[in-house]
């Protein structure tokens, strides 16, 4: 059974530590939770609740790199030297027996993050009136953050497994018989959720704002930079919430309102150094990312495993002999097919061995020297501003508004030394360039299989066929313990 308040003392003071055993904690019982019944009665826990939203969410993202597998490799670009499990996910043999592809087609994780963001919602309204020092509209701002996330949660779990069991009230990690919901029905929910969170958001939290006014939470701005849900992260949301339905007005409404309120929020793009360098944008807390997950050493935030570096890398950087996944060397020539891209340089190292090094993550840090030990410190990038960018000339692209869509275009490819392009000969060829872009500048940030789904594009990168797809085969398995547990849910025709 999923516990509701496992993280709740643990972020407390300092927001989630995920650790090498934060797996097991998420299907035990803790003895150091806070009794519901004792719960939301002060400040401190309203903090406390809304804090274990933020610690549940990365809990269920970098568990066995859940996030690089939804998103990466079964986008065909990565290369498996042994395991079998990686081999399967590449091979879409989902219902493979192991270990970690049951963890995979788990959604429990991610119930437990909406389950946290149901008690919150329900419970944080209450605090002001049992605690004076917790103002009401201290108490909007947290739950519009709260909000936020459980929306994007549910718009995660609907790419990944497409219509789902839709709870909005705490089930107390028992989610009974809960029949799945039309995606459709949860996405328009997670819009509105959006929506109504944004009036209550600030730009940013350095006072200057009026929904969150003085030192937020006793910190400074910079330490909620790209993490604490703002008004950028709310419409980057909904922009991609609607291009995931092919309603590119509005997905290029809210680009528009992000790039517009640039001064506001002082999003920036950012050069091929600093984007990969130690303590560079994949550190985190930068104005580079529109929202990320955190990991703070400073914070003992820190994980041994589900971090991507995990698998890419090596020694001398990591105790491994062996990469778990690269990229060939025909596969980077083929993709940074352009003269002057500056990123195959940073993103690859070892070009003279067999098997490239992937050394666009690498954000590591020794925690002891007798044994040795490393660990990552990574952030998981979510939204950044180059996204941002390609996401909108996706968009205005497919409203005929072509010269916007290359200006947009073009404005990444500078930052990475290439010419401006021309214009195409049409406006598929220039779908084609936009998503040659964002293979080559989001490579290893979880975006390549969603954008081959989004942009209709999987039958010309994998093997599977139109009745595949309309089968169900773009999405993950149900795990079977959770057809099981539930007798309402079926799975889908393709991965009977």
């Amino acid at each position: 059974m999923l516990r509701k308040y496992i993280y709740i003392l643990l972020l407390a003071g300092t927001g989630a530590i995920c650790l090498p055993s934060c797996k097991k904690m998420l299907d035990v019982e803790s003895h150091r939770a806070v009794a519901e019944e004792n719960m939301w009665q002060t400040k401190n826990d309203a903090w406390a609740g809304s804090f274990a939203c933020y610690g549940l969410v990365r809990a269920a993202l970098v568990n066995e790199n859940a996030y690089w597998v939804y998103g990466d490799l079964r986008g065909g670009d990565f290369t498996i030297t042994k395991r079998g499990d990686l081999q399967a996910v590449t091979e879409n043999k989902l219902t493979s027996n192991y270990t970690t592809m049951d963890s995979w087609r788990d959604w429990r994780r991610f119930y437990a993050a909406v389950d946290q963001c149901n008690v919150s919602i329900e419970n944080l309204p209450k605090v002001p009136g049992r605690d004076y020092r917790y103002s009401t509209s201290e108490m909007k701002l947290d739950l519009a953050q709260v909000r936020v996330l459980r929306a994007f949660l549910y718009f995660y779990m609907v790419r990944v497994w497409g219509d789902i069991p839709f709870l909005t009230q705490p089930s107390g990690g028992d989610f009974g018989n809960v029949a799945k919901t039309d995606q459709k029905t949860i996405l328009a929910f997670c819009v509105s959720e959006a929506q109504a969170a944004y009036k209550d958001l600030p730009w940013r939290y350095n006072g200057k704002f009026p929904e969150a006014p003085g030192d937020y939470r006793g910190q400074a701005d910079s330490h909620f930079a790209g993490i604490t849900v703002t008004k950028g992260i709310a419409l980057d949301l909904l922009a991609h919430i609607y291009a995931w339905q092919h309603e590119y007005e509005q997905a290029a409404s809210y680009c528009d309102q992000i790039v517009d309120n640039q001064k506001s929020s002082e999003y920036a793009l950012v050069t091929t150094n600093d984007l990969t360098r130690l303590d560079g944008v994949f550190r985190g807390r930068t104005t580079n990312n529109i929202f990320q997950v955190d990991m703070n050493v400073d914070h003992a935030e820190y994980a041994t495993t589900g971090q991507l570096e995990d698998w890419t890398l090596r020694e001398p950087h990591i105790p491994k002999k062996e990469s778990e996944i690269y990229i060939s060397k025909d596969s980077i020539i083929d993709i940074f097919n352009e003269t002057g891209d500056n990123r195959e340089d940073y993103y690859f190292t070892r070009m003279d061995e067999e098997h490239p090094e992937f050394y666009k993550l690498k954000q590591l840090n020794s925690i002891m020297t007798n044994p040795p030990l490393r660990f990552y410190t990574s952030a998981v990038s979510i939204y950044r501003y180059e996204e941002l960018f390609l996401l909108r000339a996706e968009a205005r692209n497919a409203l005929g508004r072509i010269e916007d869509a290359i200006t947009d275009l073009n404005l990444v490819r500078a930052q990475r030394g290439l010419q401006p392009l021309a214009s195409p000969q049409s406006k598929e060829d220039l779908v084609n360039y936009i998503l040659q872009e964002r293979r080559r500048e989001l490579m290893g940030e979880g975006w390549r299989w969603f954008d081959l789904v989004r942009m209709g594009k999987l039958k010309e990168y994998t093997n599977l066929t139109e009745q595949d797809i309309n089968n169900g085969a773009a999405y993950w398995p149900i795990s079977k313990s959770a057809v099981q547990q539930n007798s309402q849910l079926e799975q889908l025709n393709y991965w009977k």
